[in-house]
């Protein structure tokens, strides 16, 4: 059972687990991460500093988009083996509730994922269990459960003060 549970998996999972160490290394210990969390704090300082902060801006939002299409294609390569229209099902909301709960930090982001697919598999096994509720809630239980995680995080959650603005040099 041991075995099945840690080696029977798509090489993308173990990709997956392998990048949250990696990514923590790369913000926490290395210039480009000082450069990232400094471009989402305070693009004018790191501007001022000598950072390019729209080379910053568009290498992490091109390495977001690159994880997020691994992310998708685990769905359809690794779970599935074929290919469907709307196989995400919004779990893209999931992903971005999941950065909230996590606090901006890759092992909190990797918490918050562990339960949401706990609950997300929990609700399979639902009626195989023997708990009689009805179907519709069993499936919505993650997504409820992210909800209420999700509010109760975003209350002592510090985002980035630069999280979603524009940035024009010279502004301050």
């Amino acid at each position: 059972m041991i075995g099945e549970i840690f080696f029977n998996h798509n090489l993308l999972v173990y990709v997956a687990f392998a990048l949250v160490p990696i990514s923590a290394y790369i913000l926490n210990k290395t210039s480009f991460g000082l450069s990232i969390r400094a471009v989402g704090q305070n693009p004018q300082a790191a501007d001022a500093m000598g950072v390019n902060v729209r080379r910053v801006r568009y290498t992490t939002v091109t390495i977001g988009g690159i994880l997020a299409s691994m992310a998708g294609a685990s769905l359809s390569i690794a779970l599935l083996d074929v290919f469907q229209q709307n196989i995400t099902g919004g779990l893209g909301f999931i992903a971005v509730a999941l950065v909230y709960f996590g606090r901006w930090r890759p092992y909190g982001v990797l918490v918050g994922a562990l339960l949401f697919s706990f609950v997300n598999a929990l609700q399979l096994q639902v009626s195989a269990i023997g708990i009689e509720i009805p179907t519709e809630f069993a499936v919505m239980a993650p997504y409820v459960i992210t909800i209420i995680a999700l509010v109760f995080a975003s209350r002592q959650t510090e985002k980035p003060d630069a999280l979603n603005k524009p940035f024009e040099r010279g502004e301050s």
